[in-house]
């Protein structure tokens, strides 16, 4: 049984999917929310979540098997035309262009951390 990485929507009446992992250090539900006007709302954004320990993920939109698999999914998520279109707050909370090699590692991190290694 292992944690994974998948992508998320909410459910029907707005709820957070229960195959997700929940208080832990680690940032794991809601990561990088990616719009999509072709489903009506509260499920309208694409989210990156870690699951619970061996929970089933039947139900979620997919799952992210690999740091380059998830660099991946964030490049075409946040790169329009060429063009880095996400931005993020960097330490000194001054904007900065979000990194998606930089994001993956942070999240691939904490999904090997929960799983153990």
């Amino acid at each position: 049984m292992t944690h994974k990485l998948v992508k998320y929507r909410l459910n029907s009446d707005g709820t957070v999917p229960t195959f997700l992992k929940f208080n832990v250090e680690q940032a794991t539900t809601g990561l990088f929310p990616v719009f999509d006007s072709n489903t009506a709302s509260p499920r309208d954004y694409v989210m990156l979540g870690i699951s619970d320990n061996g929970a089933d993920i039947s139900t979620a939109v997919g799952e992210i098997t690999s740091q380059v698999d998830l660099t991946t999914y964030l490049t075409n998520s946040s790169v329009v035309d060429g063009v880095q279109t996400w931005k993020i707050h960097n330490n000194n909370n001054e904007e900065v262009d979000f990194v998606p090699a930089n994001a993956a590692t942070i999240i691939w991190n904490d999904l090997t951390t929960l799983n153990g290694g």
